[in-house]
């Protein structure tokens, strides 16, 4: 199952919560509408100080979204339509209210290790 991640930044002058309140109530919403495509499609929000001590300067970005795709056509459907002018036009004009699109970053990852293949390994 393909995945897409995304290392996204808050703009500064945002609080986390408003942050994280714009994204569940408005972009989220847009994406799902504008790329149906998309699986499983979650946001992970992270806190101002990292469980590790003194690796503040580290991490930087607000919120990890992990994108899931059922086949790789899905996946190649996403980055079709993500291209189309409009698309991507109403997805960085909706970004210009509470994120940094310039500082996003994304991975085409594998995903391994999962608490469901663990699972299936002991039956």
């Amino acid at each position: 199952m393909p995945k897409l991640i995304a290392l996204i930044f808050k703009q500064p002058q945002l609080s986390a919560e408003a942050f994280r309140a714009y994204y569940e109530a408005n972009h989220a919403p847009l994406v799902r509408r504008l790329l149906p495509m998309i699986g499983r499609y979650t946001r992970s929000y992270l806190p101002a100080e990292p469980e590790t001590p003194g690796r503040e300067d580290l991490v930087n970005f607000d919120v990890l979204t992990e994108l899931w795709f059922e086949s790789d056509a899905d996946l190649e459907a996403f980055w079709k339509r993500i291209r189309e002018p409009e698309v991507i036009a109403a997805i960085r004009e909706d970004e210009s209210h509470f994120l940094i699109s310039d500082r996003t970053v994304m991975y085409t990852v594998i995903e391994a290790g999962t608490d469901e293949s663990r699972l299936l390994a002991q039956s």
